[in-house]
């Protein structure tokens, strides 16, 4: 337990206008700020923060509080969890009031806080060698192609790693960052002979992947064309992304790509859109669709369920219009179901991805699948019947297989009007 008189020094040292302010646009108005308000939609500001009384309110939706509960909210934290964020922030000490052991919980932070300095300044370097390589144009290209500008580029700290063996690696030592900290944080790697390391991305265009509380945990590197003279890699064309390893930081089935940036929007609108890759997640943002999250060169996993229903209550799939993709619906559909999120899906022209869809189409003929999207359920059922046919086999395998998503539905209305369904699609 936190003493209270503890959480009013962290309320009290809070700023809340600068905590606000990071989500927020907020303009004078009289002795308060006002502003559009984070949590639900809005075109006139009813949003308002009070600097001297600590707390804010919004008169359109009635939420009300003061910077932890204000915190918890558009960060999806518990208590605990936005206490220690603003503690941090302001320089209060609570770990000594916990439970654990103070002096090896201090030692646990300072290694942390370590590794994701290292992480930011890998980033940094990154995005300065973006411009400054003499291959960053290479990287711009692939933007450009794509649609994506220097604006875009910006809010999700894209860069580029150089095409050198140990340009990063260099770069990290002469800052005196210890290649054992770079290592575990997965940027470099030890060389199978001889002494040193090299680089993990090399001549990639770079997705820095951050936490909820936009701290950058790892990374992800798409490939670009080969430099002139690369006979190697022409003949041997390198895996299109690679990610970084899994370590004490980052775990890649617990985290969305994206959804620091999308976390306001989702709480507005309550809609997440999820889609496959990096690029989806990056072009779709381009294109002014804000909420939209991506999981990391993995499976939708449960716990990536469980963390977007902190944000929204319904998700909008956007998945490749492939096999792989109606294979990633079907595997997404009982972990939405169980987290309480209620899923859509849009189905894309075959061969099209969210990225070449906008491309192609633009953003309002997206806009209207999205809008027109049919829940999970009937998409899982629609298309199963299609691809069953008349072959009786083939129609009562895709009925059986139906069997565990009609089974995850909770509300035994809802199953049963869904059964129907099941009956009707199969003309049973």
């Amino acid at each position: 337990m936190i003493p209270e008189e503890k959480v009013s020094e962290i309320r009290d040292r809070t700023d809340i206008v600068a905590l606000v302010s990071e989500h927020v646009e907020l303009k004078r108005s009289g002795t308060s700020l006002k502003g559009l308000c984070p949590f639900h939609g809005e075109k006139t500001p009813s949003f308002y923060v009070h600097p001297d009384r600590g707390f804010f309110h919004c008169f359109g939706c009635q939420l009300s509080g003061d910077a932890i509960s204000f915190l918890m909210r558009i960060d999806g934290l518990a208590f605990p969890e936005a206490l220690r964020v603003l503690a941090e922030r302001a320089g209060v000490e609570i770990t000594a009031l916990d439970s654990e052991d103070a002096s090896a919980a201090r030692q646990a932070r300072a290694r942390k806080e370590r590794l994701l300095s290292v992480l930011e300044t890998a980033a940094g370097f990154f995005a300065k060698m973006l411009d400054a390589h003499r291959f960053g144009p290479m990287a711009w290209a692939e933007l450009s192609r794509r649609g994506i500008d220097r604006p875009m580029v910006e809010r999700y700290r894209l860069g580029y790693a150089p095409h050198g063996w140990d340009e990063l690696a260099n770069d990290l030592a002469q800052r005196g960052v210890s290649p054992r900290d770079a290592e575990q944080v997965g940027l470099i790697v030890p060389r199978k002979t001889g002494q040193g390391h090299y680089d993990r991305f090399r001549h990639r265009l770079m997705f820095p992947i951050a936490d909820t509380h936009g701290k950058i945990v790892a990374f992800s590197g798409r490939a670009l064309e080969p430099v002139e003279g690369d006979e190697r890699a022409r003949q041997e064309p390198p895996a299109k992304y690679v990610n970084s390893p899994e370590t004490a930081l980052y775990r890649k089935g617990d985290i969305l790509f994206g959804l620091h940036e999308a976390r306001v929007e989702l709480r507005r609108q309550g809609i997440a859109l999820v889609c496959e890759g990096n690029f989806d997640v990056v072009g779709l943002a381009q294109h002014g669709f804000h909420n939209v999250v991506a999981p990391l060169g993995t499976a939708f996993t449960p716990a990536q369920a469980k963390l977007l229903r902190r944000f929204a209550s319904t998700a909008v799939l956007l998945f490749d219009a492939d096999s792989a993709g109606r294979k990633a619906v079907r595997a997404a559909q009982p972990l939405l179901a169980k987290a309480g999120i209620s899923g859509k899906v849009v189905t894309l022209p075959t061969g099209m991805d969210p990225d070449s869809f906008l491309r192609d189409r633009g953003a309002e003929a997206l806009g209207k699948l999205i809008n027109q999207a049919p829940p999970v359920v009937d998409w899982l059922i629609e298309g199963a019947a299609h691809d069953a046919g008349l072959d009786p086999r083939a129609r009562a395998d895709a009925i059986e297989a139906l069997g565990p998503v009609i089974g995850s539905i909770d509300s035994p209305v809802e199953r049963g009007l869904y059964e129907e369904r099941v009956a009707q699609g199969f003309e049973i």
